[in-house]
């Protein structure tokens, strides 16, 4: 019986549990006298459970932790191309805030420190090939510091604040079940950090050649796709047999695998059609459907590929020595595009890259821009400027070099032999000048090399 009447203080007292707590105290009515009868003693009793279980529901639900916060917010990313990614952004916030704080004690402080911390936390590469999971607890040991020690740029340290963006506004869905009200009085304010605002910078045409000349035969494929319809990187080696149209002459992309969304259809030039026509018989005769497809060895099957990481580092630290600079993967696309604004415009330009926006394609044919280079040209027309050399010392140099081989091989057709010779023999050696015997005396003009002597003689 959880009422009952204390004769010793002759009181009506209550005393129950609730999910392993213990309640007890007086019974009270609503204006804080005790009570005289059983009736009202039990009527009391009902309302301090009230109290009770309200108290402990607002308890569950303020003790709101980052962990259930995080477990709440993963079923939304179960169907996301970049579930991975988050997985392991979410796993980092989890070690960094801890599983067991609330949501609550997290205030703007808290993540100005972790902005602090991912700024000097240096970035681990992964070394596990594209067989592992790189989210495996199990492949852990693939995840190795650079050679050079590096840290993460702004634009990733955003990627992990947008992370936790979305947990504290899944946390902000939480209400009290009593009052209606949400736990999170207030959302610490997160701001996105200022990232450069770097445009595309098309890969020179020399440059590509370099390129093409060092990449295995995979990675030349995959950058003649890419220069022939403007593939982002994942397009052209997700290309497979049943994206070629041949009776239309082109590449049909479908919405579930590009970023736009939609079905698109890129026409492609007689040269491209003959190419993929190529790529077609090679991918039939490996026995697989991808157009780009590697094997590690003859006994190995062939198999397509997410990407050419190691191959790119390894062309881009050869034209880092040869030309002092790095290019990235989807600078070749802004070739592309770059290359279609110059011969056909910009609005050309927009629809084969598949671009919604029309300001999207400016970042790429900025160099295009026929009414800057024009103002450029017109800005070098003054008076200051035209006494300055416009050759540098080395075509200058170059010019000499070439005027001096031509002088040299006019005065060889002209005088014959050279007057000195570079040789073993010591006898030869010891004279200066050819003797006259061996000289060819070839006049002036263009006459014969056996001309006549003055008495008639050859």
């Amino acid at each position: 019986m959880s009422v009952y009447f204390d004769k010793r203080r002759k009181q009506w007292t209550f005393d129950f549990m609730i999910d392993g707590r213990r309640y007890s105290g007086y019974c009270i009515d609503k204006e804080g006298k005790p009570v005289t009868t059983k009736r009202a003693a039990r009527d009391a009793e009902a309302l301090a459970k009230y109290s009770a279980k309200k108290d402990q529901l607002r308890t569950c639900t303020a003790d709101l932790t980052f962990a259930e916060a995080v477990a709440s917010l993963e079923p939304n990313w179960r169907d996301q191309s970049d579930a991975p990614n988050k997985d392991r952004y979410a796993k980092e916030l989890l070690k960094f805030f801890g599983p067991s704080t609330p949501v609550r004690m997290i205030g703007d402080l808290r993540v100005q420190e972790y902005i602090q911390f991912a700024r000097s936390d240096p970035i681990l590469v992964w070394t596990g090939g594209t067989n592992r999971n790189a989210s495996d607890a199990n492949s852990a040991k693939f995840w190795r510091h650079p050679q050079r020690p590096q840290t993460r740029s702004p634009a990733t340290i955003n990627l992990y604040l947008n992370v936790l963006r979305q947990i504290f506004a899944q946390a902000l869905k939480f209400r009290d079940p009593i009052t209606g009200d949400t736990i999170l009085q207030r959302v610490p304010e997160i701001k996105p950090l200022d990232t450069p605002k770097r445009k595309a910078r098309p890969v020179p045409e020399m440059i590509l050649k370099e390129v093409l000349a060092v990449v295995p035969q995979h990675v030349v494929e995959a950058i003649t796709l890419t220069l022939y319809f403007g593939f982002r990187k994942g397009e052209a080696f997700r290309l497979e047999l049943r994206h070629i149209d041949f009776d239309l002459g082109g590449v049909r992309l479908f919405a579930e695998e590009v970023k736009d969304n939609e079905d698109e259809f890129l026409p492609g030039a007689p040269e491209a059609m003959v190419f993929l026509r190529r790529l077609a018989d090679q991918a039939e005769e490996r026995g697989t459907t991808f157009l780009i497809s590697w094997r590690r060895g003859e006994r190995h099957k062939w198999r397509p590929l997410n990407g050419v990481r190691s191959a790119w580092t390894t062309a881009m630290n050869h034209i880092e020595v040869k030309f002092g600079t790095r290019y990235r993967w989807h600078d070749i696309r802004a070739a592309f595009i770059t290359h279609v604004a110059v011969t056909s415009g910009g609005v050309a330009a927009q629809s084969l890259a598949r671009h919604a926006d029309y300001e999207t394609t400016l970042a790429y044919i900025h160099v295009a821009d026929e009414v800057k280079r024009a103002a450029a040209n017109r800005a070098a027309i003054r008076p200051a400027l035209e006494n300055i050399p416009t050759k540098s010392p080395r075509q200058k140099s170059q010019t000499a070099k070439k005027r001096r081989i031509r002088k040299s091989r006019k005065s060889l057709k002209e005088n014959g032999a050279p007057e000195r010779i570079r040789t073993s023999d010591p006898q030869i050696r010891s004279l200066v000048l050819y003797p006259a015997e061996l000289r060819a005396r070839v006049p002036r003009g263009p006459q014969n090399l056996c001309s006549e002597a003055p008495d008639g003689k050859p």
